[in-house]
C-alpha cells in the first residue's frame, strides 16, 4: 500500500506516520518494512510483529474491560434479563436483598449472556435456557411463562380453543419492540405475519383496547387479571411459546449471591 493511504486511515499526517514507523524499527533494531518510491510493505518480521501487536491490543482491551467490570461490581450489580417478565419480578427482589447497591439491568436476547457473565459484563442473568457448563455456572430454575394471543371477541380466530403461530399468517399484530429473546422466537415462526411495532408497553395496551389488532400476552399478566375488556386470551400451543427461566451466576460468585438464590423458587416468575 501507500503511506498516504495509511496516514489517511489513521487520521494523521504522512510525515508523522513515517517518523513513527522509523522510530519503531529503531527501538526494536529490526527491519519491519520494505520501502520503494511509491510503495511500502511489511517484511516477514513485520508481518509477525503485526500478529503479536493484534494479540497485545486484544489483551489490553480485555485487561481494561475486566478491571472496569470489577470496579463496577463493588458498587453495582449488573443483571441481564432475557425478557420483560423476569425483569419485572426480579428487580424489586434484588433491590430488597441488596439494599444500598445499585441494580443495573439490561433486557435483550440472551444468546450472549453466558459469555457476558464470564467477562464480568453481568454478574447475574436470567436466561430461558439453562447453562450446559455447570462447572463454570451456578443456576436454578426460577419460573415459567406461557404466551397467549389476545384478540377481540369478534375476531374470526376468537372461536378457537388454541392457536398455532402458523395460523397467524396474514394477520396484523401489535408488538412491543423490547421483548428480549421472544422477538427472534416469534419472528422465526411468523414470517407471513405483519407487525406494528411499538416502543411503549402502555401504548400497546391502549391501541389494542381501541382497535381490532391482536397482541401477544403473557401468562404473568393474565393470572393477575391484567387483561383488556372485550377481548379473549387464547393459548398458543407451539413449544417455543412456553419457556422456563433460570437464574444464573458464575459458580465462583455463588456465596456472594446466596441470599438471592435462597429466596428464589421454581415459581418465583409465573
Amino acid at each position: 500500500g501507500t503511506l498516504s493511504a495509511a496516514a489517511e486511515q489513521l487520521h494523521t499526517s504522512q510525515p508523522a506516520l513515517t517518523r513513527a514507523m522509523k522510530r519503531l524499527e529503531d527501538e526494536l533494531n529490526l527491519p519491519l518494512f520494505t520501502r520503494s518510491k511509491n510503495h511500502i510493505a511489511l517484511t516477514p518480521t513485520g508481518e509477525m510483529a503485526v500478529c503479536y501487536a493484534r494479540r497485545l491490543l486484544a489483551e489490553a482491551e480485555e485487561f481494561e474491560t475486566r478491571l472496569r467490570a470489577y470496579e463496577r461490581s463493588l458498587h453495582t450489580i449488573t443483571v441481564g434479563f432475557c425478557s420483560p417478565v423476569p425483569q419485572i419480578v426480579m428487580t424489586p427482589l434484588l433491590s430488597r436483598i441488596f439494599d444500598g447497591i445499585t441494580i443495573s439491568a439490561d433486557m435483550k436476547d440472551d444468546r450472549d449472556f453466558f459469555t457476558c457473565l464470564c467477562r464480568g459484563t453481568y454478574q447475574l442473568a436470567v436466561t430461558h435456557l439453562p447453562p450446559t457448563d455447570m462447572e463454570t455456572f451456578h443456576a436454578i430454575k426460577c419460573g415459567h411463562e406461557d404466551l397467549f394471543l389476545s384478540l377481540p371477541v369478534t375476531h374470526p380466530l376468537a372461536v378457537r380453543p388454541s392457536l398455532k403461530l402458523s395460523q397467524l399468517a396474514g394477520e396484523t399484530i401489535l408488538l412491543l419492540q423490547s421483548i428480549g429473546f421472544w422477538m427472534n422466537t416469534v419472528h422465526a415462526k411468523t414470517t407471513e405475519t405483519h407487525y406494528l411495532m411499538q416502543s411503549d408497553r402502555t401504548a400497546v395496551t391502549e391501541i389494542a383496547a381501541n382497535s381490532p389488532y391482536p397482541i401477544f400476552q403473557s401468562s404473568y399478566f393474565i393470572t393477575r387479571g391484567e387483561t383488556i375488556p372485550d377481548r379473549i386470551s387464547i393459548p398458543l400451543v407451539d413449544a417455543v411459546c412456553h419457556t422456563d427461566y433460570f437464574l444464573v451466576c458464575l459458580r465462583a460468585q455463588t456465596a456472594k449471591f446466596h441470599p438471592l438464590f435462597a429466596k428464589v423458587r421454581e415459581n418465583t416468575i409465573t
